[in-house]
């Protein structure tokens, strides 16, 4: 377990030791809230089905995900929560992490199980909640830091957080995490990672929020990707419009050296004759310029953004050395009580020539990478259990620029998932 969590056990020790002491009715009431909490319980079949066009045969995956979960009733403003984590790969024709088999395209679900999430709420302080643990954190779109809830692992944090609305339409976030529990069934220490974030209702549904990472790794091999991380997001959602745009710059922090990069998200939409939305959008994601790293999306949910193929997922982790530009369209309906999503994407490249990698003059990519085609399909087939299928195809353009070749490559995946919670 890491740090926090074995923080929050030793509090949850120190709670009971506490109740223990204060006599019989504080005891009573302990084991009450003990007692009278709620349970959760989700399971997920998944299937994909996945191929490049690359020396390897389709990977092919069935699998089974179950998490069950409790919470605690209050006991003096606190409440304790858990939650139990169990993914088996019934048909594991795919290369993971752990291995699976090495001549199939790779699939980053590797079986086993986890204690996901386990905290300890505390709101005793008015319009605030504390959160000491292991837990998942989510900010603004996901896009710097997520929960990466389309792998079947998912990724959660041993960390504090309060978060605050003491102050009208305000809502503060201020956390610091210790480690990261990645969809390997890994974790990833760190010195620390400093997370603020404040979000303003400006007017009827238009927001703006403003906020600040501070990313400071543990081991001697990560440190290049110490950085500080600022911007702002601002959304707006007038009927029947919507549209938002977020700003992103990234600087020198801790042992990181050569940041100097920008992200860039631009996205306008409506609503047609209140069936059909329809929108645009742009991203900007700069990659290796000079002696300056490429752009970090930090810890993000990649899956979201840029194709659902996962062909830039590279991002996390500042590792897109030619950068990324993607003009997207996309639309969505519902009709018989299902939602339809299509969308399109073309991706460019942002970076030209070369750069200098120490004494050495690099050559990089710098052509078109390709287009996509993503389709969704979803049904919530009653308020316990939904389905989805999705459809990504990428399809590269430029084999080869500047003399060097494209680092994608052709990509179809398939995915059905049958999901039942309560």
């Amino acid at each position: 377990m890491g740090k926090i969590v074995r923080m929050c056990c030793v509090i949850g020790a120190l709670v009971l030791a506490w109740t223990t002491l204060a006599g019989a009715a504080a005891l009573e009431d302990f084991t009450t809230a003990l007692k009278s909490g709620t349970a959760d319980l989700s399971v997920l079949a998944s299937y994909e089905y996945k191929n490049r066009d690359d020396a390897t045969s389709p990977g092919k995956q069935f699998s089974l995900r179950t998490r069950i979960g409790y919470r605690t009733g209050t006991f003096y403003d606190a409440q304790l929560y858990a939650q139990f984590h169990n993914l088996t790969n019934i048909q594991e024709d795919f290369r993971h992490p752990d291995g699976g088999d090495k001549n199939r395209d790779f699939i980053a679900d590797p079986d086993g199980n986890r204690l996901y999430q386990a905290f300890l709420d505390y709101k005793g302080v008015p319009d605030t909640l504390i959160r000491i643990g292991r837990q998942e954190i989510i900010l603004d779109d996901a896009r710097l830091l997520g929960n990466i809830g389309w792998r079947l692992n998912g990724q959660s944090f041993d960390a504090v957080s309060v978060t605050n609305t003491s102050i009208e339409n305000l809502k503060i976030y201020a956390g610091y995490a210790n480690q990261v529990n990645t969809i390997k069934l890994t974790h990833v220490d760190l010195d620390h990672l400093y997370l603020f974030n404040a979000k303003y209702s400006l007017l009827k549904n238009h927001s703006i929020s403003v906020y600040t990472y501070l990313l400071d790794t543990e081991a001697t091999a990560d440190s290049a990707r110490d950085c500080a991380t600022y911007g702002f997001r601002f959304v707006g959602k007038p009927a029947p419009f919507n549209y938002y745009i977020d700003y992103t710059h990234q600087s020198d922090f801790a042992d990181g050296e050569d940041h100097d990069a920008d992200m860039l998200n631009v996205f306008v939409g409506g609503k047609i004759a209140n069936k059909v939305n329809i929108g645009g959008g742009y991203s900007y994601i700069s990659g290796q310029d000079g002696s300056d790293r490429p752009f970090d999306t930090l810890f993000s949910t990649a899956h979201k953004f840029n194709g659902f193929a996962d062909v830039f997922l590279a991002t996390n982790g500042g590792g897109l050395t030619s950068g990324l530009q993607d003009y997207y369209i996309n639309a969505s309906t519902k009709a018989f009580g299902c939602k339809f999503v299509a969308v399109y994407h073309y991706f460019d490249t942002v970076e030209d020539g070369s750069y200098m990698n120490g004494n050495v003059n690099t050559k990089i990519f710098d052509g078109t990478y390709g287009d996509e085609i993503d389709l969704v399909f979803i049904k919530q087939i009653n308020k316990n259990i939904k389905l989805l299928v999705k459809y990504a195809n990428f399809m590269q353009d430029d084999k080869k620029s500047n003399g060097v070749a494209n680092p994608t490559v052709d990509t179809e995946i398939l995915t059905a998932r049958l999901e039942y919670k309560f």
